[in-house]
């Protein structure tokens, strides 16, 4: 049964904590559902921190700024004309390679991540490029490894909590988008894929609160409605496939 466990305050706007109980065209959301804000990686990894200066530094911050004001092709041309191999350029090469529809290039990219500092964020890629294939499996093993890595990231949570829910696995993206909604509850991506996954488990009385509490227009609602159902579609259709014959 769903209850509200507590209020909010500030940046929560209010909202109430709620416990839960508990395909291609799916796939095709992937992207339009992924927070591509490039945020600086943790440098709580000595390799990290060791080959950072202040110069490449600055470089680097400019960058992420041409990449959040989506102009990427711009962002790259700025890292080529950089020259830097540094773990943290090599991520942000990565996915503005993904973010152009370069995929082979970027996933090398990010697999070369995995034995560093920043496998974490090697990990999250692999697991985004992953879901937009429609290998959801493949997806969860990804973003569950980037979770172990980045148990703090907000984005990891929300896109691990969204590759469950596309596999049927309700429980286990409610306690993914719990968390990431206590890490940071006035994360939109976090509300909507809340709603979502109220939708989908049918539960309309406590998703109509939850907007309301996180101001999540009824536009919105309607277009994850429609995304809702094809997930319950795809889950009776995946129970149908595994359930004894």
């Amino acid at each position: 049964m769903f209850m509200v466990s507590r209020m909010f305050n500030g940046a929560l706007l209010g909202l109430a904590g709620i416990l839960l109980t508990g395909c291609s065209q799916l796939a095709s959301n992937w992207d339009l559902r992924a927070d591509n804000r490039t945020a600086a990686p943790l440098r709580n990894a000595q390799a990290c921190e060791a080959e950072a200066n202040p110069d490449q530094n600055v470089k680097l911050d400019l960058i992420r700024q041409l990449m959040d004001g989506g102009k990427l092709y711009a962002a790259l041309a700025h890292l080529d004309a950089n020259g830097s191999d540094s773990f943290q350029s090599t991520y942000l090469r990565a996915e503005i390679l993904r973010q152009t529809d370069r995929t082979e290039q970027a996933v090398s990219l990010y697999r070369k991540l995995l034995g560093g500092c920043l496998a974490g964020k090697g990990y999250h890629g692999l697991g985004l490029v992953a879901g937009r294939d429609n290998k959801i499996s493949e997806a969860i093993d990804f973003l569950q490894k980037a979770a172990i890595e980045l148990p703090l990231d907000v984005r990891v949570r929300n896109d691990l909590g969204y590759a469950l829910l596309l596999d049927g696995q309700f429980e286990p993206a409610r306690n993914e988008f719990l968390t990431a909604l206590e890490l940071d509850g006035g994360d939109l991506l976090a509300a909507t894929n809340t709603v979502l996954l109220l939708l989908a488990t049918g539960k309309e009385q406590e998703m109509q609160a939850f907007a309301a509490h996180m101001k999540i227009d009824s536009k919105t609602v309607d277009k994850l409605r429609l995304q809702a159902e094809e997930i319950k579609k795809a889950s009776i259709s995946h129970s149908t496939r595994v359930g004894p014959l």
